[in-house]
């Protein structure tokens, strides 16, 4: 067999709880929406920067072709009014500016021959806007790895005119305002990461509480509310409304329980009283008459029984009794109710197989976890034909990060149809085969009160033939 070693059990477990954790937030609403609402922001953003960016862009270099149009209809101007030597000492006057963004050349398109410019060679291109590479045109170290954008005009005399700008300075103003931008985007991403945390934290955070608070609830603490902090928001009116509806439910529970509790406690007052005269009556009268009696003392027993059922029933799903908890074995309580039960068994012929190895104690209340089996184990040997068998078994498992004691008791009886399962733990519910037998149908329902108590659950399964009780009691 192989052993894993702690470490190994420790990483698997830290890995479960991370997976776990994850699976929880992927399946929170509240993440959900806010992390849609987060996409939504951050593609809006994109757009609305690229937007501004394609603008500012484009701006800077309509500038650019504006004032490449200007200059260039000044120059063309001075050659149609004054001539083309005038014109070539327009462009030296510009060059001797020092102005390296300028480009100017001129050049005679029939013989190839460079009138005047900053280029050293002609570019082969025709008339029309362009973008040239100056390295490649001119020998100025501050244009190499520069580009230009030029506008190429024919003049009369088979002259080609090219006037343009250095577009260096505008690529950087583009490099600069994308870097801007980056940096917009990432503030922004950072920003409503930050946002959409606080909100959904927030936001889970009252969920939580409503959940927390409706499930401590639903466990028994019925005189608990949703707190409310004042704000009249949207959660403190969820939060009144849950608690006007709960203080309507547990009015009409307190009710109810008020009535079957003293219905309870008024038949059960008289029937003891009858009980005790029925004996008297029965020391002072013939044997046949002490028959009688004996068998209304009997139905009067199974009435008071019954109604002390169901005051027992009513406190433990009130909340009433919460029960005396320490810590239990549940090996030893079911060799107990096993040895309880050991000789109405051989009366049947029943075999019963006790398979216990959970070797492991609970925070339980002992008494009602001896009821509790007690009820089942009743019921088995109820109804189990004779030379049938019971078997129960305890084991400690350990599940999902979960550790519990699963307890199952299977027969070979006749069993409870499948529709059926969960309406036996339904108080006075009794199936229709099963009237013939005695009972008054509470045993399941105080079963099922004990398991809410403790936390635990209960199934029931196919035992081909008879029935599976399978509980399983958190440690």
């Amino acid at each position: 067999m192989l052993l894993k070693t702690h470490n190994s059990v420790k990483d698997e477990r830290s890995g479960f709880n991370f997976q776990e954790r994850i699976r929880k937030i992927a399946h929170n609403s509240t993440f959900r929406m806010v992390f849609l609402y987060f996409i939504l922001f951050i593609l809006s953003s994109l757009i609305l920067l690229s937007f501004i960016y394609w603008s500012t862009v484009g701006y800077i270099y309509k500038q650019l072709d504006h004032h490449i149009e200007y200059d260039m209809e000044r120059l063309q101007n001075i050659y149609n009014t004054e001539g083309k030597d005038q014109l070539i000492k327009a462009i030296e006057t510009s060059l001797k500016q020092k102005n390296y963004e300028s480009v100017y050349f001129l050049y005679n398109k029939k013989n190839k021959q460079i009138l005047a410019g900053n280029l050293n060679k002609i570019p082969q291109i025709e008339s029309g806007w362009h973008i040239i590479n100056l390295s490649e045109l001119t020998d100025t170290p501050q244009q190499q790895n520069h580009s230009a954008r030029i506008l190429a005009m024919p003049l009369p005399g088979n002259l080609i005119f090219i006037n343009g700008l250095d577009i260096e300075s505008a690529h950087q103003q583009e490099h600069m305002i994308f870097q801007s931008l980056i940096t917009g985007i990432a503030i922004i991403i950072l920003l409503g990461t930050l946002g959409g945390f606080i909100i959904s934290i927030s936001t889970i955070k009252k969920i939580n509480l409503i959940n927390e608070t409706i499930k401590e609830i639903s466990e028994g603490n019925l005189a608990l509310r949703i707190p409310t902090r004042g704000t009249d928001d949207d959660y403190d009116l969820l939060a009144k409304n849950i608690n006007q509806m709960l203080n309507q439910i547990h009015k009409l529970m307190q009710g109810m329980q008020n009535i079957s509790n003293n219905i309870a406690h008024d038949l059960r007052t008289p029937l003891t009283r009858l009980r005790g005269r029925l004996e008297l009556i029965q020391d002072n009268c013939s044997y046949e008459t002490s028959e009688g009696i004996q068998e209304v003392l009997t139905e009067t027993d199974s009435l008071l029984a019954t109604f002390n059922a169901m005051l027992r029933i009513n406190k433990l799903e009130s909340g009433v009794q919460k029960g005396h908890f320490s810590s239990v074995d549940i090996d030893n309580i079911l060799q107990d109710v096993v040895g309880f039960y050991e000789p109405l068994a051989e009366d049947k012929n029943i075999s019963i197989i006790l398979n216990v190895q959970s070797k492991t104690n609970i925070n339980a209340d002992r008494d009602m976890l001896f009821q509790l089996f007690t009820n089942l184990f009743d019921n088995a040997v109820k109804y189990t034909p004779e030379q049938g068998s019971i078997t129960i078994s305890s084991e400690y498992i350990n599940k999902n990060n979960t550790q519990y004691v699963e307890i199952v008791i299977s027969d070979s009886g006749i069993g409870i149809p499948k529709n059926e399962r969960l309406k036996v733990l339904e108080p006075f519910y009794r199936l229709e085969k099963h009237r013939d037998h005695q009972g008054n149908g509470l045993g399941l329902s105080l079963v099922s009160a004990i398991i809410k108590l403790h936390n635990g659950s209960i199934e029931f399964k196919n035992n081909h033939p008879g029935l599976r009780v399978s509980i399983n009691l958190l440690i």
